[in-house]
C-alpha cells in the first residue's frame, strides 16, 4: 500500500492518502524509508536480471512468446538532485518503454495512427547511458525480443539515442518520431523565410515530402535553402538561421533511415513516440519538482518503484508474489 501510494506525487502526499484511505499513520519519512527498502530490492533484481542476460542464462526465444510487433522507444527526463555545484543539480534520467501490438497497416482514405500498445513495460534509471542499454537490452528480450517477428525502435534523432541503438538494438527497424521530424522542418522554414508568407507553403512541401518517405528530396532543398543563407560564421549561435540550416541537413541526412513513413504506414508500424513521451511525464509527476531535491541513491530507488507502477505488464504483481516483504 505504501508503495502504490507514491501515485499521489510525493511522499507527503503518500502519507496523507495512507491516512485518508488506509487508516494508517504514516509520517512521510516512514514513507520514504519503505519505498526506497523496496526500490532497492528491485534494482538489485534488474541488475541479477541484466547479468542473466549477457552472461547466455535468460529464458531461450521459444520460451518467451514472440510478439507479431514489438515497439521500443526511449528518451530523457529530468530530476533534481543535491549537489553543492548548483549549476549541477539538475540531472538526466533515462527512461525507456518496451510495448507488443499488432501491426495495423495504413487504409486509404483514413488519417493515420498507427497500432495502439497492448502492454507496456517500463525502464527508469539514473545510471549512465551505456548502463541504462545493458538493462533496457535484458528489458526488451524478456519480452520476446529475440523471437519478434517485426521489432522497431522509435525516438527523436539525439545523438545519445542514435548510439543505444545501434548498440544494443542493431536488427530493430529505426523509426524517427514525426512530431521531431516535422518540428526540425518548421525550424528549418523559419530560418529561411523569417516571418515571409513563404515561409508556410515551403514547409508544407517539405512535409508532404518527407511523408512519403522521401527524405532525400527534403534533403535536396534543405541544401538548396542552407546554400543560399552561406555557411554560419565562426562562433554564430545556435539561433542563427545559416546554423540551423547547416545543422538541419547533417540532422536530416543522419536520420533518413528512420524516415521511410510511407513504407512504415504500409507495413502497420508506429510513426509516434508519444508513449514514451508520456510515461516521461508520469514519472515526471513523481520524481520532477523544484521543490524535490534528490540524493541519487533515493531517486534510484523511487524511480524503480515509479517505473513499475507505470508499466502494465504484470511485474508490478509478480514482484510482490515472490517479494520478501509478502510475507
Amino acid at each position: 500500500m505504501v508503495c502504490e501510494a507514491n501515485r499521489a506525487g510525493s511522499f507527503q502526499n503518500a502519507s496523507l492518502l495512507m491516512r485518508e484511505l488506509a487508516r494508517l499513520e504514516m509520517s512521510p519519512k516512514r514513507v520514504q524509508l519503505i519505498t526506497e527498502r523496496v526500490g532497492a530490492v528491485l534494482a538489485a533484481e534488474r541488475g541479477n536480471a541484466t547479468e542473466a542476460f549477457f552472461a547466455g542464462r535468460a529464458p531461450a526465444p521459444e520460451a518467451v512468446p514472440a510478439p507479431a510487433l514489438l515497439v521500443i522507444s526511449a528518451d530523457g527526463g529530468r530530476v533534481q538532485t543535491r549537489q553543492e555545484d548548483r549549476s549541477k543539480k539538475w540531472k538526466e534520467n533515462k527512461v525507456g518503454v518496451v510495448y507488443d501490438a499488432e501491426p495495423r497497416p495504413e487504409e486509404p482514405g483514413t488519417k493515420y495512427e498507427g497500432p495502439p500498445p497492448l502492454t507496456r513495460s517500463v525502464a527508469a534509471t539514473m545510471d549512465s547511458w551505456e548502463e541504462f542499454g545493458d538493462a533496457f537490452s535484458a528489458l526488451a528480450d524478456r519480452r520476446g525480443c529475440r523471437g519478434a517477428r517485426q521489432k522497431v525502435f522509435l525516438s527523436d534523432g539525439a545523438f545519445a539515442l542514435r548510439s543505444l541503438r545501434e548498440r544494443c538494438f542493431p536488427d530493430a527497424a529505426f523509426v524517427l518520431d514525426w512530431a521531431h521530424a516535422v518540428e526540425h522542418l518548421h525550424a528549418c522554414a523559419a530560418a529561411r523565410f523569417g516571418e515571409s508568407a513563404e515561409a508556410e507553403p515551403w514547409y508544407e512541401a517539405q512535409k508532404a515530402r518527407l511523408w512519403d518517405g522521401r527524405p532525400d528530396l527534403v534533403v535536396k532543398h534543405l541544401r538548396r535553402a542552407a546554400a543560399e543563407a552561406g555557411p554560419p560564421p565562426k562562433g554564430a549561435g545556435e539561433s542563427d538561421r545559416r546554423r540551423v540550416l547547416a545543422n538541419n541537413v547533417q540532422y536530416f541526412l543522419d536520420n533518413a533511415a528512420g524516415m521511410n513513413y510511407r513504407e512504415f504506414r504500409r507495413r502497420g508500424r508506429p510513426i509516434g513516440s508519444g508513449l514514451v513521451e508520456g510515461t516521461i511525464k508520469q514519472i515526471g509527476k513523481r520524481v520532477k519538482g523544484t521543490e524535490k531535491h534528490w540524493s541519487m541513491k533515493g531517486v534510484e530507488e523511487t524511480l524503480e518503484v515509479t517505473a513499475h507502477l507505470v508499466g502494465d505488464d504484470g511485474a508490478w504483481d509478480a514482484f510482490w508474489r515472490r517479494s520478501p516483504f509478502a510475507a
